[in-house]
């Protein structure tokens, strides 16, 4: 049985809603979109005196089961919808039990329950990007995947010998975290101008740091996979180049190996014990920051941006195909955690999906399949777009008790 008092929340992809603008791309920006709103679940469970932990043992099917994702009848043969996860909410001071589950003939109760509506239609014309559904495919969960052996729960602060709380606040956040949350935007453009201090920028990647007790990496519980190669443009007190944090520090040797050998790995100045930051080469790097991310000015004209590098090759031979699905959640976690860090303080960001994927591995020194670039990512003064309006979030809701 699950925690008295728990329910289930399952999330899932329609491709096509990516695909009719970004072709065969859509299938990791639907995982991307996992990934950020894993976070939020996670993040808004917590405010409200819950947990969310994720169910690993439970096929695709299964969910599709749960979810009523199987009725081919009811969706569009190209809008169909894909299975993704599926998480337990439970009181905060509840856990579930390790490797705990749903039993079969609960699912299939559900499953063959009455279900009512049809999915809207969202097009008459398609294209077939044939990619796409061979990708997914070949990422789906099977049964005999829950059996395969799962990636270390240990979390950083569990085998780091640094405390992990010894970045300083610059200042006492004022703001509410529902505020925060609410107000989050997306940025179209940065200024080119505005700066963080050092300071800021330590604490906003303090914050993706998987620490045991944290509202958010509690829900991963694994050891983490992605790394981000910064670079660093407008950040006070530090100078602007190509950095690294490396969010395993088991991992720091693997990727200096990795990387390219003239690279300094140098602790930045002032910077915490616990944060494993490393400063790897001096220079400019905002037009380098621009032209890998398919020459769109924003990655460069922010205070920093960074591209989230994935342990590739290894843990998906090691744990399936579908875990190619988990290493973009991974980084959609990341992302909305920057987004809300920036908003915290006074800046805005934005994710970059279209990035050039050998010239950032070039960059980095990196080659082969052992790491790869999966998600990029900008922080800095955004520019105000004068064409589009801006409205309270949940604004028809304002007068109701829920806000």
């Amino acid at each position: 049985k699950l925690p008295q008092g728990s329910f289930l929340v399952g999330l899932s992809s329609i491709h096509w809603r990516e695909a009719w603008k970004y072709g065969e791309r859509a299938f990791r920006y639907c995982q991307h979109d996992i990934g950020h709103a894993w976070a939020a679940l996670a993040i808004s469970a917590s405010m409200l005196g819950w947990k969310l932990q994720i169910l690993n043992t439970i096929s695709d099917e299964a969910i599709a089961q749960l979810l009523g994702l199987n009725r081919f009848n009811d969706f569009e043969m190209e809008e169909k919808e894909t299975p993704d996860l599926l998480a337990v909410i439970v009181p905060s001071n509840d856990t579930l039990k390790p490797g705990q589950s749903l039993k079969q003939e609960s699912i299939q109760k559900i499953a063959n329950g009455k279900w009512y509506g049809k999915a809207n239609k969202l097009n008459e014309e398609y294209y077939p990007w044939e990619i796409i559904d061979m990708v997914s495919d070949a990422c789906e969960e099977q049964k005999s995947d829950c059996d395969i052996e799962k990636p270390s729960t240990q979390l950083f602060s569990e085998t780091h010998p640094v405390p992990v709380n010894d970045v300083k606040q610059e200042r006492k956040n004022t703001l509410l975290a529902g505020q925060i949350i609410r107000q989050r935007r997306s940025a179209v453009a940065m200024d080119g101008v505005t700066s963080i201090t050092k300071t800021q920028f330590y604490e906003m990647l303090s914050r993706v740091i998987p620490v045991v007790g944290s509202m958010l990496w509690d829900s991963i519980a694994q050891r983490p996979f992605i790394h981000l190669g910064l670079f660093v443009h407008r950040v006070v007190g530090l100078i602007p180049g190509l950095y690294a944090l490396v969010r395993d520090p088991e991992k720091q040797s693997l990727l200096q190996t990795s990387m390219h050998a003239e690279f300094q790995w140098k602790t930045p100045l002032e910077c915490p014990q616990s944060l494993p930051l490393f400063l790897l080469e001096e220079k400019e790097v905002q037009n380098l920051a621009a032209s890998v991310s398919c020459g769109q000015d924003i990655a460069g004209a922010g205070a920093f941006s960074c591209g989230m590098l994935a342990e590739f090759e290894e843990p998906i031979r090691r744990f399936g195909a579908h875990w190619y699905r988990r290493l973009f959640w991974e980084t959609g976690m990341i992302g909305q955690v920057l987004y809300l860090e920036a908003e915290a303080k006074g800046v805005q960001a934005t994710g970059i999906g279209c990035f050039f994927d050998n010239p950032v591995h070039d960059v980095f020194g990196l080659t082969g399949h052992a790491f790869q670039s999966l998600y990029h990512f900008t922080i800095g003064g955004s520019v105000e777009d004068d064409r589009l309006s801006t409205l309270p979030s949940y604004q028809h809701l304002a007068s109701s008790s829920i806000l």
